[in-house]
């Protein structure tokens, strides 16, 4: 792809916000909604996804439609990036913020390549999802590429992440499936032919 494309790595939040809220641009989010509404709306698998790692059925998110500027930003080789992009923050609604992860987000950047897999013993689940699918304890990461006419194959990576916390049982996949489901919406919204290899969950 050339070197003017940019690695961007780790979680340097250098947030572009177009729109938020709970249904109105540019309004902070002041209800509380069902899995399946948060972020543009999720698939029932995924929603279950989502309650299984809040363990919580009602949530506030924050939007911020991202999909635009990352497809101008692969369609334009000496674009600058600007950064990470918060694609969407979920509050998950609980009394008790030790009961459920305080906020989940949801980031998306180009990269210029797909990195090594996760050692064994690091023991991430893998799915075999765009180009490399893995979730953590507290974390999902997913790469994909996203065909663009004269220019390439840009490599998107998606990203959620939140503050790990004591469970009993896995949600590595879980992680996965929320991250899975989002990033086909954004991979549509952008135009990536067949959803750059990320089907809905």
């Amino acid at each position: 792809m050339g070197a003017a494309r940019r690695a961007v790595g780790g979680l340097g939040l250098a947030m572009t916000v177009t729109a938020c809220g709970v249904g109105d641009p540019g309004q902070a989010a002041t209800s509380t909604v069902a899995a399946a509404a948060v972020c543009g709306g999720l698939s029932p698998k995924a929603a279950k996804a989502l309650e299984r790692i809040s363990e919580t059925k009602r949530f506030a998110y924050r939007s911020y439609e991202v999909a635009d500027s990352l497809k101008e930003m692969l369609h334009d080789p000496e674009l600058d990036s600007g950064g990470v992009r918060t694609d969407c923050v979920i509050e998950p609604d609980v009394e008790d913020p030790e009961e459920s992860p305080a906020k989940m987000t949801v980031l998306f950047e180009e990269v210029d390549r797909v990195p090594a897999p996760q050692p064994e013993v690091v023991a991430a689940a893998r799915l075999p999802v765009g180009l490399l699918a893995e979730g953590g304890d507290a974390s999902a990461d997913l790469w994909f590429a996203c065909e663009v006419k004269g220019v390439g194959k840009p490599i998107v990576h998606a990203e959620l992440v939140y503050g790990p916390r004591p469970r009993e049982g896995s949600v590595k996949e879980a992680n996965i499936r929320v991250l899975q489901d989002l990033s086909h919406r954004l991979a549509l919204a952008m135009g990536c032919p067949g959803a750059g290899g990320v089907p809905s969950v």
